[in-house]
C-alpha cells in the first residue's frame, strides 16, 4: 500500500490555491511534453472554448503539432492541451492568464447549430439531480473559485502573479451541509417510449473530502455481491455533492413495481444479516479501485492525493457494523426512486388514401425563417515559435519482401490494404494478425512499423502467403501521389482558419487513406461552402510568404499525425514514390493544388 501511496504523490509536485480562489497545481514533469489542464470544477460549459482567449489557446497549441482535447465530464470542463517542450513559453506569458480573466460573454460566444432537447434519460437525471440536491445546487459558472490550472511543468512567477491580480467573481458555495440534505424522500413514475424500463434508487453522497462516499464505494461493492438481479451502479468522484445511482433494467412485458419492492426487501435484509465475507471481497475492490490510474490522476490533477490517502485508510479501517449502518442509511436518508414501464410492443397498420391520387408535397406553412449569417471568430495573430529544432521528416521508400508484401518504417503499427483500409494497431503485428490479411493478394499490403521493430516485421511478413487470386486494388480519389503533401499543407491552413472561426471541434478536415486521397471535410452545408470558398480564394490569391512560412512549420509540426496515411496513399499510387519534403513546398505549388482538386 506504501508503493500506491508513493506513486499517487509521484503524479503531483505541488498545489496552492490563490487568494481568488484558482488553484494552481503543478504536476510531474514528462519527458518530451508539457501537459496544460485548464478549466472550471463545473461540467456542462459548452462555450468554454469560445472565448478569443480560448481559440488563441487552441490556435497555439495546434500551431507547435501539440493534441488538444475539450474535456466534459461529470464534475468539470476544461481543455487539456499537449504541447512540446519548447513550446510552453507560447502559454505561460499572458495566454492563460487570459482564459481566466475574460470568460464567456453572451456577444462572444459563437452561435452553434440548434441542439436538439435533452432525451428521456438525461431529462430523469436532471429530475433525479434537483431533487436530491436542489434545483439551485450549482454555483455561478466560471466563479474564480471553480476555476484550475494544471501544468506538468513549474509554473512561471509571472504567470502566478497575472493569475492572484484576476477579480475574484462567481458566489461563494453554500456549506455542503447545507445542500447535501434537502428533503427528497419520494418516488418519481415516468412515462417513457424506451423499450426497455427501469428502476433506479439514487441518495445523495458528499464529495471525496468525506468518509461517507468511500463507505458508499464498499456498499456499492457489496450490493454487486448481495444483489442478485442484473443492475448497475454509478458513483463518480467529485468536489461537489453528487449522488450514488442503482439501475435495475425492467424487460418488455414486466412492471417496475415488484422490482422496486425487491430491492428494497434486500436492502432492509442486508441491514440486518451482513455476511463478513462480503466486507473482505469489498474492501479489496475498493482498494483496487482506488489504485487505477485513471482514479489516481484524477485526484492528482485537482491537487488533493492526501485525499485519497485518507480514503484508502478509511476503505482499510471500515467494520461490519459501520457497513450495516451504512445501508440503513441508505434507507433513511433523502432518497429518490425514479421508475418507468417499457413501452408495449404495439402493431402498427399503415392505411392509403387511394382516392387522393398522385399530389406533390405540399410546402410547410407560414414564411421560412431567414438564415442567419455564419459567425467567424477575429482573427488571431501569428505567434512566432521558440527557438527548437523540427525533426527531419525521413520517409523511406517501402522495401518489396520476398513474400510480395512491402515494408516501410513510419510512427505506428499498421497495415494498408491498396484501395481497402488502413488498420492501426496498438501492438507489433503477430502472427494472428497476418491471419485476418491471408484474404488479400500480397502486393496490396503495405506494413508500416517503427523503424526499432521494423527487423522483426520483416522477419513474420517474409513468410506471408496472401491470396493469389484476390481482387487487385483500385486507388481511391483523385489526389495524385506527387500532390499530396501540397494538399496536406492546404488542409493545415484550412485547419487553422476553422479555429480561427471558432468551429473547432464540430468541423474536422482528415486526410484518410481509408476514404481515398480527397481531401475530406466534416462539415455542415453551410460552412463546407465556407471552406470550400477558402479554398477558391487561395486559388486566386496564395498566402504571403511571411504568413506561408509560419503555416508551412504548422504543417512540419503536425506531418506525424497524417504521416502513416500519405505514406499508404503515395505507395498505393507509386510503390516507389517518395513524399516531398513539406519545408520544401512554395505558395505556387499550393495555388496549383487549390486551383487543380477544388
Amino acid at each position: 500500500m506504501f508503493a500506491l501511496i508513493s506513486a499517487i504523490f509521484g503524479l503531483l509536485l505541488s498545489s496552492v490555491t490563490l487568494p481568488n480562489g484558482i488553484r494552481l497545481i503543478e504536476l510531474r514533469p514528462t519527458k518530451d511534453s508539457v501537459e496544460i489542464i485548464a478549466g472550471y470544477d463545473e461540467p456542462g460549459l459548452t462555450d468554454l472554448a469560445s472565448t478569443s482567449a480560448a481559440r488563441t489557446l487552441i490556435f497555439d497549441a495546434f500551431a507547435t503539432g501539440g493534441n488538444i482535447q475539450l474535456i466534459n465530464d461529470h464534475d468539470r470542463s476544461a481543455l487539456r492541451l499537449t504541447v512540446p517542450q519548447w513550446a510552453l513559453p507560447m502559454f505561460t506569458d499572458l495566454q492563460l492568464s487570459a482564459f481566466f480573466k475574460d470568460p464567456p460573454k453572451a456577444s462572444e460566444k459563437v452561435e452553434r447549430p440548434d441542439r436538439s432537447p435533452p432525451d428521456f434519460r438525461a431529462q430523469v437525471e436532471e429530475e433525479i439531480r434537483s431533487a436530491l440536491l436542489g434545483a439551485d445546487s450549482r454555483s455561478e459558472q466560471y466563479g474564480t473559485a471553480d476555476a484550475f490550472l494544471a501544468i506538468s511543468a513549474t509554473i512561471p512567477d509571472t504567470l502566478r502573479d497575472a493569475l492572484g491580480a484576476i477579480p475574484r467573481r462567481g458566489s461563494v458555495n453554500r456549506p455542503e451541509s447545507e445542500s447535501a440534505r434537502l428533503p427528497a424522500e419520494r418516488t418519481l413514475r415516468f412515462k417513457s417510449d424506451l423499450a426497455t424500463g427501469a428502476v433506479i434508487f439514487a441518495v445523495p453522497v458528499p464529495s471525496v473530502y468525506y468518509k461517507q462516499w468511500y463507505l458508499i464505494l464498499l456498499l456499492d461493492r457489496i450490493l454487486h455481491r448481495a444483489i442478485k438481479v442484473p443492475f448497475q451502479t454509478t458513483l463518480v468522484p467529485s468536489l461537489r455533492p453528487h449522488y450514488y445511482g442503482l439501475e435495475i433494467p425492467i424487460a418488455q412485458g414486466q412492471f417496475p413495481e415488484p422490482a422496486e419492492d425487491n430491492l428494497l426487501q434486500e436492502l432492509q435484509r442486508l441491514q440486518l444479516t451482513l455476511d463478513s465475507g462480503y466486507l473482505l471481497s469489498a474492501r479489496q475492490e475498493a482498494l483496487q479501485f482506488l489504485g487505477n490510474e485513471d482514479i489516481q490522476e484524477w485526484f492528482a490533477s485537482r491537487g488533493i492525493p492526501e485525499r485519497l490517502e485518507e480514503g484508502i485508510q478509511w476503505v482499510q479501517s471500515v467494520t461490519t457494523d459501520e457497513l450495516r449502518a451504512g445501508v440503513r442509511d441508505l434507507l433513511l436518508m433523502n432518497r429518490v426512486i425514479a421508475t418507468w414501464a417499457p413501452k408495449p410492443q404495439q402493431t402498427t397498420v399503415a392505411v392509403e388514401n387511394l382516392s387522393e391520387g398522385n399530389q406533390g408535397q405540399r410546402p410547410s406553412p407560414g414564411a421560412p425563417q431567414a438564415r442567419r449569417p455564419l459567425p467567424e471568430g477575429a482573427a488571431i495573430s501569428m505567434a512566432p515559435f521558440p527557438p527548437h529544432n523540427d525533426s527531419a521528416q525521413d520517409v523511406d521508400v517501402p522495401q518489396r519482401l520476398a513474400s510480395r508484401v512491402s515494408l516501410v518504417a513510419s510512427n505506428v503499427n499498421a497495415v494498408f490494404v491498396s484501395g481497402g483500409t488502413l488498420t492501426k494497431f496498438d501492438h507489433e503485428p503477430d502472427a494472428q494478425t497476418l491471419k485476418s490479411f491471408e484474404k488479400y493478394r500480397a502486393d496490396r499490403i503495405l506494413v508500416l512499423t517503427p523503424a526499432s521493430a521494423i527487423d522483426h516485421a520483416r522477419e513474420i511478413w517474409s513468410g506471408f502467403k496472401g491470396n493469389d487470386s484476390g481482387e487487385t486494388g483500385v486507388p481511391k480519389g483523385p489526389v495524385s501521389s506527387g500532390d499530396l503533401p501540397a494538399v496536406y499543407v492546404l488542409k493545415t491552413i484550412l485547419d487553422l482558419k476553422v479555429i480561427q472561426a471558432g468551429w473547432w471541434p464540430d468541423v474536422e478536415l482528415r486526410i484518410d487513406a481509408n476514404e481515398g486521397s480527397a481531401l475530406q471535410i466534416r462539415a455542415d452545408a453551410e460552412q463546407r461552402q465556407r471552406i470550400i470558398e477558402w479554398i477558391r480564394d487561395i486559388a486566386a490569391h496564395p498566402p504571403a510568404d511571411k504568413d506561408f512560412s509560419w503555416m508551412r512549420e504548422v504543417a512540419i509540426h503536425r506531418f506525424n499525425a497524417v504521416r502513416s496515411d500519405v505514406q499508404a496513399l503515395t505507395w498505393e499510387r507509386d510503390p516507389q514514390g517518395t513524399i516531398q519534403d513539406i519545408g520544401t513546398i512554395v505558395p505556387k505549388f499550393l495555388q496549383d493544388v487549390a486551383q487543380i482538386y477544388f
